[in-house]
């Protein structure tokens, strides 16, 4: 297929050729023969560029040529081919690269340079064949092929591919597609307009005009369109051009040249605008796409997006994180920074974490702080993010970043902890908290002195409280010894549940005396009725306490030594409390 296509363009350039100059203007079946495996997509075109040389050797030998010079016209053909696809391979260019500036760039490249060797050989052997100068042959020959090229090669390396007209057909609906059509016919109907000014006004020089009209379609319709656009458009003027009917007859070389100049300045302009255009629109097409790929997972992951310009000190806030803050999407960007939003406590903190990674010393911004929602409550966030953008000293330009609502997460892990460290019926902090307590209050005693002291406290008789009323009585009976156990300490104080009907308090003070006075309330505020359905419990306690002086005295031999106090209560009859060392009501200061 590729031969008889060859052949038959090649055929039919040669018999105008002759009509004119003997010199084509054009050489458009080097530009197909090269095209056509493109868009087949070919790797491997040994076989396809034998076959053009037989076309072309069978075209020159039907027209009369020499068969030495038939023979090495048709090499020279064969040589293009071969030279165009190891340009293509060396530059990286195939029928699926995107129409970006340096892509053409390179394709205008690779069409004025894929023709030299085989103008060398086809002007050679002419000058040989025809004892003369072989530079003005090489030159024509090259120039021919190098414009057609240029002219009709873009048409081949732009044709949609069905990915393409696919992505097309989703983005552009069918009143869309219509209007597109409806514009494209104006625009080619201006275009031919343009066109018919240079011959109806015998004026060369008005070619330029359809430049314009090109330019406008390279404009809207981008790389495809144009490149069609512009092979059609050389296509007529070398054919008006060849019969007569263009004001710049080809009927020597210069003139050839000129046309060939004329026709390269015209279109050239448009294929690198349409090159530009859909650079542009492949960039802002990933760009909405990444944009909507982020939205996606910004949304699946229910996080809100900040982006921070340092030199204006402005901001964006996504619709997500306004509604995470509870703010509306008119809210001013003022009550969205940050001197507004974050609670006073995690200030300092937050912003010498920002202020570290913006200074290169962590590599991204991490800080989970309390942020001010528009009803004026607190609630619980995550803000993370990065420095994208440093300028060429290395200050900080620009930073994204995301905000996503913890509160969920905080209320859970403070469930958690409150769990591990406090009993579930009274609230009280448990036995593990107590013994750290007693760990913190010798370090504390060593520096800064006083006494520290342990109170045990046990409810007299509880067993016999749930004998008689019942389990729920005596779980009602330890809330409210916890709730008053909690009225009853200072607020430096720890109240703990040891178990069962057992409590224990640490105490800080200066004398005992502060201790005698301590248990005193303790007795009589947990001393007082308890009621409940059906039921109502006159408790009382019996207190131990062991009092310390220095750290080295609190830990497990204090809690012995109160325990032992305790001991000493009961055995006094219940309801009252003892030092350790046998005193009750006062002690020493």
């Amino acid at each position: 297929m590729l031969a008889g296509v060859y052949g038959v363009v090649a055929f039919v350039t040669l018999i105008f050729a002759r009509q004119s100059a003997d010199v084509a203007v054009v050489w458009p079946a080097s530009a197909i023969s090269i095209g056509l495996p493109l868009l087949w997509r070919r790797t491997d075109v040994r076989w396809d560029a034998a076959a053009v040389g037989a076309a072309n050797l069978l075209v020159n030998t039907f027209i009369g040529t020499p068969p030495l010079v038939a023979v090495a016209l048709a090499a020279a053909s064969a040589t293009s081919l071969l030279v165009a696809f190891a340009l293509f391979r060396l530059a990286g260019l195939s029928h699926a690269t995107e129409s970006r500036l340096r892509s053409v760039l390179t394709l205008l490249f690779v069409s004025v340079a894929t023709p030299v060797m085989g103008a060398v050989i086809g002007g050679v052997a002419l000058s040989l064949h025809g004892l003369t100068d072989p530079v003005p042959l090489i030159l024509s020959w090259w120039l021919a092929e190098a414009v057609s090229n240029m002219i009709l090669l873009p048409v081949f390396f732009y044709w949609p591919t069905e990915a393409h007209r696919a992505r097309l057909a989703m983005r552009v609906d069918q009143r869309e597609r219509e209007r597109r059509k409806n514009e494209l016919a104006l625009a080619s109907l201006a275009l031919l307009c343009v066109s018919l000014l240079p011959p109806l006004l015998n004026k060369g020089g008005l070619i330029q005009l359809a430049s314009v009209a090109m330019l406008y379609v390279a404009l809207r319709f981008g790389m495809f369109v144009t490149a069609v656009t512009v092979a059609i458009y050389a296509s007529l003027v070398v054919l008006a051009a060849t019969v007569g009917f263009w004001p710049l007859s080809v009927q020597n070389e210069l003139s050839i040249l000129a046309l060939q100049t004329q026709l390269v300045l015209t279109t050239l302009p448009a294929l690198v605008v349409a090159a530009v255009t859909s650079q542009g629109e492949h960039t802002r097409r990933a760009l909405d796409a990444t944009a909507r790929r982020l939205e996606f997972a910004l949304e699946g992951a229910n996080d809100g997006l900040w982006d921070w310009h340092f030199p204006s000190q402005t901001a964006f806030y996504s619709g997500r994180y306004r509604e995470i803050l509870g703010y509306s999407r008119d809210t001013h960007e003022s009550f969205l920074a940050w001197s507004h939003l974050i609670h006073p406590e995690d200030r300092e903190r937050t912003e010498k974490a920002f202020a570290e990674h913006v200074s290169g010393a962590t590599p991204t911004y991490h800080a989970e702080m309390r942020a001010r929602t528009g009803d004026g409550s607190w609630i619980w966030v995550l803000d993370r993010g990065k420095v994208v953008e440093r300028d060429a000293d290395g200050e900080a330009v620009r930073a994204v970043g995301t905000l996503t609502d913890i509160s969920g997460r905080k209320t859970l892990e403070e469930a958690l902890e409150h769990l591990a460290t406090h009993d579930p019926l009274t609230g009280l902090l448990n036995r593990g908290v107590f013994e750290r307590g007693l760990v913190r209050a010798g370090l504390r005693l060593d520096r800064h002195g006083g006494r520290v002291a342990v109170l045990l406290v046990d409810l007299d008789h509880f067993k016999s409280v749930n004998d008689t009323y019942g389990h729920a009585a005596g779980d009602l009976l330890l809330e409210a010894t916890g709730e008053r156990l909690r009225r009853v300490v200072r607020d430096d104080d720890l109240a703990a549940r040891l178990g069962g009907d057992e409590f224990a308090i640490i105490a800080s003070g200066h004398s005992a005396s502060e201790f005698d006075g301590l248990a005193q309330r303790l007795c009589d505020e947990l001393s007082a009725p308890v009621s409940g359905a059906g039921f109502e419990v006159r408790p009382s306690v019996s207190i131990g306490v062991a009092v310390a002086t220095t750290g080295s005295q609190v830990g497990e031999d204090l809690v012995a030594r109160a325990d032992r106090a305790l001991y000493a209560a009961k055995s006094a009859g219940r309801g009252t409390w003892r030092f350790f060392g046998g005193r009750q009501s006062s002690a020493n200061g």
